[in-house]
């Protein structure tokens, strides 16, 4: 079954075997899946953003790992 690592820590993405690797482009340790310092409707809106990428990056074939950004 594909799946997507959502990560801050990429590295630890790529020694676990994932192949679907998606990074935050504020990278940020705490908060790989929102921005604390927005207003509600543009955390969630960037969240959206964030899990669309993920689908999108699903969608893209990969031979070993592969490091998307959102």
């Amino acid at each position: 079954m594909p799946a997507v690592v959502v990560t801050c820590l990429q590295d630890v993405a790529v020694q676990v075997g994932a192949n679907h690797i998606l990074r935050p482009h504020r990278s940020t340790f705490h908060s790989p899946f929102g921005v604390p310092d927005l207003d509600a409707d543009r955390e969630r809106a960037w969240r959206r953003g964030a899990v669309e990428a993920a689908l999108q990056s699903l969608q893209q074939p990969v031979d070993g790992p592969q490091v998307f950004e959102y």
